[in-house]
């Protein structure tokens, strides 16, 4: 069983990463301090997607996508202190990046900062202006990710990266959530993630493998979000 996971962190090193059947991982920066400082330790194969930090690193962001050494950008509004009145600029922006470049937009709502949680509606504006860019909806929503199956299913460029919420949330409400995203979601837009180091990768693959159970999916679909969705996204 080969996996891709789709998204991962490597500041605190890869000794504690507990699965062996992992061949290849998205490595995210959300700092571009950190993958300035970092980007040399990703394992060659794996590959790396980087913070667009429009406010403070523009023209790093914009040569390191020139130069090839990117394979996607992330958007952390609670990481980035993103306000709703920002994304006209952020779209702005995104705009003149190719269209080939995916773009990973955290969706995990946690904490008291109100102003900077994640936009849905955003993803959705941007999910149709940019209909040829790839929009990964990192942990799935969270505990809103029946709000966004609902809103984003229509949209055949939107992809699901079901890292952190698979264990964090197993043991709410939202799991019969999860299962209802997996079974009523083309296969093809579904992607493993364990969003380590915070989250150990092998409880997020037991999770997902329950629901795989539950749902008695094919080895196909199986292998589509284990593995093969990961690489058509990030493997450009």
């Amino acid at each position: 069983m080969k996996i891709f996971d789709c998204h991962i962190h490597i500041e605190n090193g890869l000794q504690a990463y507990d699965l062996d059947e992992v061949v290849k991982r998205n490595v995210i920066f959300n700092i571009v301090e950190s993958y300035n400082k970092n980007a040399a330790s990703v394992p060659k194969g794996d590959t790396i997607s980087l913070i667009f930090d429009y406010k403070h690193n523009l023209s790093t962001v914009m040569n390191e996508i020139k130069g090839g050494k990117v394979n996607a950008l992330k958007i952390h509004s609670r990481q980035q202190k993103i306000k709703h009145s920002d994304y006209p600029e952020i779209t702005t922006l995104l705009a003149k990046t190719p269209d080939s470049l995916p773009v990973i937009v955290d969706a995990f709502y946690y904490g008291d900062e109100m102003e900077y949680m994640p936009s849905l509606e955003y993803i959705v504006h941007w999910a149709k202006v940019f209909p040829k860019r790839k929009i990964i909806v990192a942990h799935s929503g969270g505990y809103e990710l029946l709000k966004y199956f609902f809103h984003l299913r229509s949209f055949t460029n939107v992809y699901y990266d079901l890292s952190f919420s698979l264990q964090y949330l197993a043991d709410s409400s939202v799991y019969a959530d999860m299962v209802k995203l997996v079974k009523f979601t083309d296969k093809q837009r579904i992607m493993f993630g364990s969003d380590y180091h915070w989250a150990s990768p092998k409880l997020q693959l037991e999770v997902l493998q329950g629901i795989f159970h539950k749902l008695a999916l094919s080895d196909t679909e199986k292998e589509m979000i284990l593995y093969s969705n990961a690489e058509s996204v990030f493997g450009r």
